[in-house]
């Protein structure tokens, strides 16, 4: 079974499309990671809500003008790096799409570049409420990723059929920049028309580019769902729209969740210094975020751990490593990017049910009076696994049943990171050998 297993992904990894995009996300992994630290402080020292900033009460111990500097440094680079995420992904997705078919890999990146921006901008010209904002930064974002990849794989694809064949040279004279800068006009131009095409589409056809604000009816859906049945289901389209690279609905769920139904609980809370007979047990919102997400980092967080136990391969594991402590506070992007655990087919079962298994788990400890609800307000940063504990104002059972959980996802990704090692390992060999064929 696994060895069939691992010949169906070796497959699909195979693929142009996989390939280029795995490319894409591990070169993008520095960039990744640098925006993952900076995202991490910025959410638990430079936010009044943040864990380190009420723990050690940093409003009292830092000078405000050196609080208000880090704020702003922290969420510049973070706007730098994961707010113009997907024009960095365009542009190494039409590179090593290109690159494959040994096209002009440069001259593709950038007229990636041009395609997504006039899409970013179509759709902010096309929405009223931003007709100041020359860019659609949600387009942009790290949360879009999906779109940057289809265009980039794109463009790399017409300069696959309307450029010509390119060979890197070490040093390159100035009539041979011409030419190469000429034989990659045709091929832009192509791509700049589709771009346009597109452009054209969003504002005067009103077609929807994935953006936030598009996932607020689902959002709420979940967050307001106390039926368990309809859950399950939402977090499945949830995981998977993750998986895709679209991560809007998840992330969103990590933020404070404050409508009816959580003061509801909360007040009821209050009054009987309890969250055991609150009126609404199975929040969505709650379930999914302090169980079957654990703020997003229990299948990441499970992996880095199984990866650093096995230590079977060395680059893997200082990606690992390198990523520990801004996923341990709940800063993921780093690891599922720099891995990559996004548009992984291998991945893609786990991701899928691994958080069914854990909100269904709780569910049941919840119906049974195992476990209280959770419904007092976390402090953002804390670890995922400690949610359960905050959330609960404390209850040991809850925080031993959220290790337990996190335990039986360790069990459950031990031979999904087996097969992935195989996998790589072939594709390691296939890769010298294609090497050592264009040397010789």
């Amino acid at each position: 079974m696994i060895d069939y297993l691992t010949k169906i992904i070796l497959w699909l990894r195979r693929r142009t499309f996989l390939r280029a995009a795995q490319r894409t996300l591990v070169m993008l992994m520095p960039l990744a990671v640098i925006g993952s630290y900076f995202n991490l402080l910025h959410g638990i020292l430079f936010s009044p809500d943040g864990i380190i900033y009420n723990i050690f009460n940093l409003d009292k111990i830092i000078p405000d003008h050196l609080w208000y500097a880090g704020a702003f440094v922290c969420q510049g680079v973070v706007e730098a790096t994961f707010g113009v995420f997907s024009v960095y992904t365009a542009y190494f997705m039409a590179r090593y799409t290109a690159r494959l078919y040994q096209r002009d890999a440069t001259m593709a990146g950038a007229s990636s570049v041009i395609v997504i921006l006039f899409c970013a901008y179509a759709s902010s010209v096309g929405n009223s409420a931003r007709q100041k904002i020359p860019f659609s930064s949600n387009l942009l974002q790290i949360n879009d990723l999906l779109l940057s990849l289809i265009v980039g794989y794109v463009v790399g694809q017409i300069f696959r059929f309307f450029g010509k064949k390119y060979v890197m040279v070490k040093y390159e004279h100035v009539r041979r920049v011409q030419v190469r800068s000429w034989n990659a006009l045709l091929p832009m131009l192509l791509s700049l028309i589709l771009g346009i095409i597109c452009g054209i589409a969003i504002y005067e056809l009103g077609l929807r580019v994935p953006t936030a604000a598009d996932f607020r009816l689902l959002i709420a859906k979940v967050q307001t769902s106390n039926n368990v049945a309809e859950i399950l289901p939402l977090q499945l389209l949830l995981s998977f729209l993750s998986w895709l690279g679209i991560g809007y609905p998840l992330s969103a769920l990590a933020e404070p969740i404050n409508n009816n139904f959580t003061a509801n609980n909360l007040t009821a809370a209050l009054h009987s210094d309890s969250s055991w007979n609150v009126p609404y047990k199975f929040l969505g919102g709650s379930l999914i975020n302090t169980y079957g997400t654990m703020g997003g980092t229990s299948i990441v967080l499970a992996v880095l751990v199984v990866i650093l136990l096995r230590k079977r391969h060395d680059e893997v594991e200082a990606i690992a490593k390198i990523n520990l402590l801004p996923v341990t506070f709940n800063s993921i992007l780093g690891f599922t990017i720099g891995l990559p655990l996004i548009l992984d087919p291998l991945f893609l079962l786990p991701v899928l049910f691994v958080p069914l298994v854990n909100v269904a788990l709780a569910a049941g400890a919840i119906a049974v009076h195992l476990i209280p609800a959770c419904v007092y307000p976390v402090l953002k940063g804390t670890p995922g696994i400690l949610l359960s504990f905050f959330a609960t104002n404390g209850n040991l059972v809850a925080l031993l049943f959220s290790v337990l959980l996190f335990f039986l996802d360790l069990l459950l990704l031990l031979p999904i990171v087996k097969i992935s090692e195989k996998v790589e390992a072939t594709l390691r060999e296939e890769r010298k050998d294609e090497h050592d064929a264009e040397e010789n």
